[in-house]
């Protein structure tokens, strides 16, 4: 009897446990939501405090883009590690982008700013595209 009590436990726990990477990847996903919609704002009002903060936030949360683990196990093969490169690639430019994004907001082009913007919105996108599909 307390084997099957014990072994009801461990699969009901097994059953409703939540993977971590998976809720830290949700979460590190909405912080930049919020980090571009942050410079979004400050394009709006103008404000370049609200630009550099989002840029900055941006920045801190794209180092932790990662693709969900087991993609590349299931879509490439176990030897491909191209969702996790292309992931990299695109932390990279959106760190780059980011900082043309704050430089030519700082000298005034604000025109040339949101182009950045734009193209920031489009590498995360790209990313969605290929390896996310969600």
């Amino acid at each position: 009897m307390k084997k099957y009590l014990l072994m009801a436990i461990v699969a009901s726990g097994v059953l409703f446990a939540q993977n971590t990477e998976t809720v830290d990847l949700k979460k590190n996903m909405q912080e930049m939501e919020v980090a571009l919609a942050v410079i979004q704002r400050g394009f709006l009002y103008n404000d370049a405090t609200l630009v550099e903060g989002g840029v900055r936030s941006l920045q801190a949360k794209a180092k932790y883009i990662e693709p969900p683990q087991g993609k590349d196990a299931e879509v490439f093969g176990e030897s491909n590690t191209y969702s996790f490169k292309y992931a990299k690639k695109q932390s990279s430019k959106i760190a780059v982008l980011s900082d043309e994004i704050w430089s030519n907001f700082k000298k005034g082009e604000k025109y040339t700013a949101m182009s950045r913007y734009k193209e920031t919105l489009k590498q995360c996108l790209a990313c969605h595209k290929k390896i996310r599909k969600r």
